[in-house]
């Protein structure tokens, strides 16, 4: 059975065309829509930083002494 396509993949030249408006200046350009669009939007060193920490014997740590290491 075949997947039912979206209305984007059936009309790829009219979802350009749509982006481009949206993205030009000029319908838009006096609310400043283009400052905001990507503002938080952030990746890779230093934006993401996660850490894993296993417990010795895998009993649990005290606040405190998860911090300390």
């Amino acid at each position: 059975m075949d997947k039912p396509m979206s209305y984007l993949q059936k009309h790829p030249s009219i979802t350009r065309d749509r982006v481009a408006k949206f993205l030009a200046d000029g319908q838009w350009k006096d609310v400043n829509i283009h400052a905001s669009l990507y503002e938080a939007r952030a990746s890779g060193s230093p934006a993401i930083e996660l850490e894993m920490w296993s417990a010795p014997g895998q009993d649990r740590p005290t606040f405190e002494h998860a911090v300390k290491q």
